[in-house]
């Protein structure tokens, strides 16, 4: 099966660390798979993301979108539709919004079929996008993400998000203690995800505040641009235990030297950064919210009863008195976290690739 997945960009998240994923996996499972990437790359990360996909053997094409370029908008666009038309996949899989409207032109009077993965939830579209995917079958993250669905089509399903551990595990162990002159036995706290408002990272102020040890510090890494409404760094700069490692392509090592993994989220789809800390072993601490909830059967998992900065405390106690080595973890997980292995994931993907196909 050729197989195209469209994608806003390659600056990290959780929609590009699945495709990081399972991108590969679909080329391991014998089809041709490209990844069309529409934002012009504005950083080495994204280089660093397309070279796994290249090692994993999975075509990347880039339209080098500017933006705020209207002229670069409409070339990219008619580059798109160029791109697909050439490739002749037989499936076109776009994911979040501005990627299902480049998909829906692309396939605009062929036969090729076109499906949609919402990965938030719910996922807000604007009116163009209702209106081009109003009859394209979906594919949601999680089964949270399909109950807080904004979107209906005739064919929809769910597919719980998977990652592959032979790609976001390594062995190597970054020591951040080193790295910011830390005491040896200050503790590490790491938290994954792009600096959006639902990522909740102001939280973190609240529970230092209530935490008020200096001995546990909080790292973040995730990017994003301020001027998107995002979280400022800048406004962290009086807590002096809140540190923001923009984005890392060492994520993994850095679980790996650190204690605790924690995500204050107001709302997810299938938290991608959750499941690799699942399957690198790290105790977790989770935000009280739906869609972590459905996940949390895992061995060292933690939930506050309550979204307060005390309710978080008394759980990131509670977990570092609970430590084990990550590699005993991660056994010990092992039986729980198998429905989120990649491979479960990209077979259902492609089951459902094929009742599309059939129906076109």
């Amino acid at each position: 099966m050729k197989i195209v997945h469209i994608i806003h960009s390659l600056r990290g998240g959780g929609i590009q660390n699945f495709i990081l994923s399972l991108a590969p996996e679909q080329v391991a499972q014998g089809n041709n798979v490209t990844v069309i990437v529409i934002d012009l790359y504005d950083s080495d990360y994204c280089t660093h993301l397309e070279n796994i996909l290249k090692s994993n053997q999975v075509d990347v094409l880039r339209l080098n979108k500017k933006r705020g370029d209207k002229i670069s908008l409409i070339n990219a666009i008619a580059d798109c539709r160029c791109m697909i038309k050439r490739i002749h996949p037989d499936i076109v899989n776009s994911h979040a919004e501005i990627s299902h409207l480049y998909a829906a032109i692309a396939i605009m009077f062929t036969k090729i079929s076109h499906v949609i993965t919402i990965h938030n939830a719910p996922e807000s579209w604007n009116r163009l996008v209702k209106f081009a995917c109003k009859n394209t079958p979906l594919i949601f993250c999680s089964h949270a993400a399909y109950e807080l669905r904004q979107q209906r089509s005739r064919k929809m399903v769910s597919i719980d998000n998977g990652i592959s551990r032979e790609i976001v595990h390594s062995t190597a162990i970054v020591d951040l203690r080193k790295e910011f002159g830390l005491k040896t036995t200050d503790k590490i706290i790491i938290s994954v995800g792009s600096l959006r408002p639902q990522k909740n990272y102001s939280f973190l102020k609240e529970i230092v505040d209530e935490l008020e040890d200096d001995s546990y510090h909080f790292f973040v890494c995730g990017g994003g641009k301020v001027s998107e409404g995002n979280i400022d760094p800048a406004d962290f700069q009086e807590y002096k235990n809140i540190h923001f490692l923009g984005l890392r392509s060492d994520i993994s090592a850095i679980e790996n030297g650190a204690d605790l993994f924690l995500s204050c989220a107001s709302f997810e789809g299938l938290p991608i950064a959750v499941l690799e800390a699942y399957f690198n072993g790290i105790p977790c601490v989770l935000s009280p919210i739906e869609q972590h909830q459905r996940i949390a059967a895992v061995e060292k998992v933690w939930i506050p009863n309550e979204f307060t900065a005390s309710a978080f405390v008394k759980s990131i106690k509670e977990a570092f008195d609970n430590l084990d080595h990550h590699n005993d973890i991660y056994e010990l997980r092992r039986p729980q976290i198998d429905p989120y292995s990649i491979s479960n994931a990209a077979k259902k993907y492609e089951e459902f690739y094929g009742k599309v196909i059939s129906k076109k």
